[in-house]
């Protein structure tokens, strides 16, 4: 009986170990992307959209295939006439027709129009992996967003850590006889202090991880929660401004988008000129004409003479006279087409200027930062020195609570400013793929 008692409480035990587990979700960094990207409505619109412009191709290339129609008509005459005796039509006559149409020439119309279509898709295309880069990048921040307020957390965990042992110092000392009261109460007083400065960071963690849970698309419904794994270290490379520069001419989406605009326009316009010229179209139509009895007006469905064919083939030429004139329209939608397109060739020479101002900037803060992070290092660990020594002299009764707390205040910020500085590098390096239009490099 004892045996099974300890079973079932080991089971117990190991089931709600379980659940415990299950109900934490740890991501790494590659994982939050991709639960990101699953997640995301504004990707799935995207998505739906590039489907809609495959199908606007689809629908601009069948127009160079033949149009089949059918159809079929009765009629009931109720009062039936008659010419010399006999009847003219039938009572109910029944008519079945079939028409085919085949653009033959369009002097480029057509092909225009399906160019047209084929850049729309590209750039549904381009939209919907531009927003994808764009929801890399930012999944990427509030990641290390989340990892820089834990960070954080954990160097205010440790001060107040330090300032509870220098107040448990001070009152072994003032029971001793080593210290006055004045210690005490100073050191006690730093404690408490400082605790809305740990509330303050824990709050910053959790305001961290909403934002992640928002960008991933987790609804959190109490069922489980949601941590980071991941650690905020610089990633340092070597960058040439020239590539970079050539990067973003090849991968930046505002300019793709304006190229992708300026094709659009010339195509636009070959098709505004194409409204000018003639369009030539062959058409087929044959026809069952249901047969009647000219004596009686009955339909006769069935049998010898019921029913007659007729075939009718045929070119047509259709040409806008109006558009030869110097006022119409189709001269004025030419001369507009022609005048924004030049005005589109003229803005891409300031978006690439704007870029290679944007890249240098970037590329002179990530030195900057570079170089804060390497001072930041030294400064921690020649503060982490200052307060061990410190620290040790208090024991001793060598230097008073106001100079150790100093000792504290300068090892917090110092810790604090590194993080900083590895946080701001990391954004920048962000800002630069933003600037680039990568996501990684």
């Amino acid at each position: 009986m004892m045996k099974k008692v300890i079973f079932f409480i080991i089971f117990v035990f190991l089931s709600a170990s379980y659940f415990v587990m299950a109900e934490t979700l740890q991501l790494s960094l590659n994982e939050a992307i991709g639960l990101g990207l699953k997640n995301s409505t504004t990707l799935k619109i995207k998505m739906l959209a590039t489907y809609s412009a495959r199908a606007g191709v689809q629908s601009a290339k069948s127009a160079y295939y033949p149009s089949v129609e059918i159809g079929a008509t009765y009629r009931h005459l109720f009062k039936e006439q008659k010419i010399l005796g006999s009847y003219v039509a039938g009572s109910d006559p029944v008519s079945i027709s079939t028409d085919v149409g085949q653009t033959i020439y369009t002097f480029g119309k057509l092909k225009n129009a399906a160019r047209l279509a084929e850049e729309n898709l590209t750039l549904t295309e381009m939209d919907f992996e531009e927003e994808k880069r764009k929801l890399i990048i930012e999944i990427k921040r509030v990641f290390y967003w989340y990892i820089l307020a834990e960070e954080v957390l954990a160097v205010q965990e440790e001060t107040l850590k330090y300032k509870e042992e220098a107040l448990d110092v001070a009152q072994k000392r003032y029971k001793a006889g080593l210290a006055p009261e004045y210690e005490v109460l100073s050191a006690e007083s730093d404690v408490e202090n400082f605790r809305p400065e740990l509330i303050s960071a824990a709050n910053q963690v959790e305001f961290a991880l909403l934002a992640v849970k928002d960008l991933l698309g987790v609804v959190d419904e109490g069922d489980f929660d949601v941590e980071l794994i991941g650690s905020l270290e610089p990633e340092y490379f070597i960058f040439t401004k020239g590539k970079l520069f050539e990067e973003a001419l090849k991968n930046k989406y505002e300019v793709k988008q304006y190229k992708k605009s300026i094709s659009l326009m010339e195509i636009n316009e070959a098709i505004t000129k194409g409204g000018k010229k003639p369009v030539i179209a062959g058409f087929a139509n044959y026809t069952l004409q249901s047969g009647f009895d000219s004596e009686t007006g009955d339909a006769r469905y069935w049998g010898k003479d019921s029913w007659e064919g007729n075939l009718m083939c045929g070119v047509r030429i259709q040409m806008p006279l109006s558009a030869l004139f110097p006022w119409s329209k189709e001269n004025a939608d030419v001369k507009k087409d022609a005048l924004d397109l030049e005005q589109l060739k003229l803005g891409l020479s300031s978006i690439e200027s704007g870029i290679r101002l944007n890249i240098e900037n970037i590329l002179l803060q990530l030195e900057e930062e570079k170089a804060k992070i390497s001072s930041g290092e030294k400064g921690v660990e020649l503060a982490l020195k200052l307060y061990a020594s410190a620290s040790e002299r208090y024991v001793n009764g060598l230097i008073s609570s106001m100079e150790l707390k100093d000792t504290q205040i300068t090892l917090n910020a110092a810790q604090l400013g590194s993080l900083t500085s590895i946080y701001n590098y990391k954004s920048a390096l962000f800002d630069l793929m933003d600037a680039v239009g990568v996501d990684h490099f």
